[in-house]
Order: C-alpha cells, then sequence, then structure tokens
C-alpha cells in the first residue's frame, strides 16, 4: 500500500509538471508567419483575331491583396510565352518579359483597392517573342505568367501559390493567362458540287449545305453525304451516304477533314484550292476504303467563298 501510495505520487507531480510547463504550438503565430499576396481577377474582356492582330487584345481589371489591403505589394511582374500547336511545337518561343506594374502605378479603384486596369494587346505580344503573324498560328496560344514581389523581397508566382487560390471563383488570384489565338470561321451556307468520282464518272450537279456542328470551325454536310454525289454515281444509283461524324474543319482557312463515316472510314483531302476569283473551291479527297473524287463547290451561299481557303 505504501508503494502504492508512492506512485501516486509521482504520477500527480509529473502531471503537474506537464501542465505548468510551456506548451507546444502546432502553427505559426499570424506575426511571425510568412505572409502572401495575390492579384485577384475581377473582369476580362476582348480575344485575339489572327486576321485582326492591331485591333485585338485582352483587358483585365485586377485588385491587389495582402496583409495590408495591397499596400505591402512593389510590383506584379508578367512576363508571356508563345506555345506552338500546330507545328509539332517547332515554333514555341520560350519565356520573356512582357510588363512590369510597379506599386506606384496602381490606384484605388471605385471599392477602394489598389488595382491595375492592363491591356495585353496581341501586337505587343508579337513585338515580346520577336515575331510577327507570319511566324504563328491560329490554333496556338500565348501564356502569360505573373508574378508578384513584395516589399520585403518575398516572391509569389503561380509554382508557390495553391491550387484553391487560383481556381476558386471567390478568390481568382491571377498567376498565368493562357490566350488563344482564334480564326473566326464563317462557311455555313449552301453550295453546288460536281463531283469525279474514283470510278472515273462524273456526278451530275448537286446541291448541299454546310452547317456548323460541335465547335465554331467545324461543319457537318447535312444528310451526310460526304462524297458529294460520288457515291450515287461511282455505285449505279445507290443512295447509301458516307454519314457517321464526319465534318469539315476550318482551321484559319486549312481546310481538313475530321471524324469518320457510318464504317468507320476516315478521310483526307490531298488538295484544297481556291480560284483566283474565288467562285470555285476545288477539294481532291479520298478515305482509307479507296473510295476518292475531286469535287468542285460553286454559288457559295450565292456568292464567293471566303478568301485564303487552302
Amino acid at each position: 500500500m505504501k508503494n502504492l501510495k508512492k506512485l501516486f505520487i509521482i504520477f500527480i507531480a509529473t502531471l503537474t509538471a506537464i501542465a505548468c510547463g510551456e506548451p507546444e504550438i502546432p502553427v505559426e503565430l499570424f506575426d511571425v508567419m510568412d505572409k502572401g499576396a495575390f492579384a485577384r481577377k475581377m473582369t476580362q474582356t476582348g480575344g485575339y483575331n489572327y486576321y485582326d492582330v492591331a485591333g485585338s487584345s485582352i483587358d483585365i481589371h485586377v485588385e491587389y491583396y495582402d496583409e495590408a489591403k495591397g499596400a505591402n505589394i512593389a510590383s506584379y511582374d508578367i512576363d508571356v510565352e508563345y506555345i506552338d500547336l500546330i507545328a509539332g511545337g517547332s515554333k514555341s518561343v520560350g519565356r520573356v518579359d512582357f510588363v512590369t506594374i510597379q506599386s506606384s502605378e496602381f490606384v484605388v479603384n471605385s471599392d477602394g483597392y489598389l488595382s491595375s486596369d492592363i491591356s495585353l494587346g496581341f501586337s505587343a505580344a508579337l513585338a515580346a517573342i520577336g515575331k510577327t503573324r507570319a511566324d504563328i498560328d491560329g490554333g496556338s496560344y500565348f501564356r502569360y505568367h505573373m508574378t508578384i514581389t513584395k516589399k520585403d523581397g518575398t516572391v509569389f508566382t503561380n509554382d508557390n501559390t495553391g491550387p484553391n487560390m487560383k481556381s476558386s471563383n471567390a478568390i481568382r488570384a491571377l498567376f498565368y493567362l493562357d490566350v488563344a489565338i482564334v480564326c473566326p470561321s464563317a462557311l455555313e451556307g449552301t453550295f453546288n458540287t460536281v463531283t469525279v468520282g474514283w470510278c472515273g464518272l462524273t456526278s451530275s450537279q448537286m446541291s448541299f449545305e454546310w452547317v456548323k456542328a460541335g465547335a465554331e470551325n467545324l461543319y457537318a454536310v447535312v444528310g451526310g453525304d460526304f462524297s458529294y454525289g460520288a457515291y450515287f454515281t461511282c455505285y449505279g444509283g445507290w443512295t447509301g451516304k458516307p454519314m457517321g461524324n464526319l465534318k469539315v474543319q476550318d482551321a484559319c482557312g486549312i481546310l481538313s477533314p475530321t471524324g469518320a463515316s457510318q464504317w468507320s472510314e476516315v478521310y483526307m483531302f490531298n488538295d484544297v484550292d481556291l480560284s483566283s476569283d474565288r467562285t470555285t473551291l476545288v477539294i481532291d479527297w479520298i478515305n482509307d476504303y479507296g473510295e476518292a473524287g475531286v469535287t468542285d463547290f460553286t454559288n457559295w451561299s450565292g456568292g464567293l467563298w471566303p478568301a485564303g481557303l487552302n
């Protein structure tokens, strides 16, 4: 009993010592923590039109946030790179300086926050990477990289900012921005065709229509006859049609087939040629079953085909 009493006294003394000791703090206190900063994207308008470089820009309005309502931010730096998706990456240009906005240029907006109105001009982006429109392709894109530097020298980028900060609708921290180079496409319309099929016979003149399908630059032929009369002519009046999900893709004037027929046949355009007076579009096509044709497309929507098709 005496030994048990001694053990109980030792146990109480030990608990008392622990309770009175300095407790471990599992997190940093706010006054000694590293404090972040970011630019919040409030609005974004505009786009990059391949056919209108001078008139194209992305315009954004950002508000600056840190522990002092943006007052401890020294600068907002923007770099740009060109990412080639058309020529296998061979035309890509690495990250270069675009613009640096110093804190002295921040203005207080109508909501009382330090802010900036930023214009990312298409022409300015090309100048920054040392290229002209002839050196790039529609369908590729520019990527902008943003860096916040605070007055104490700490730096915040896309790499050291959590994904929730960037993806949250409430926060919208802007550390990078991708801007696609778009080629507006408008090939929907009616036209007449005459096709010389793989059998050597020439179809009668027929009428067809392209409609947008699935994207702004994809066109399906109404009725599904991607042979434009060649099946009917070469198969002795057979009314079967390729159907499937075949479409014509317009990639900044470069026409190509996408998808496959109902029999899984894949098509290829050997040549696309637009006459100098733009009245006739000629497509030399073939599929992997061996069916082929050369089709003249005329009287597009009662007028001329858009310039630059090939």
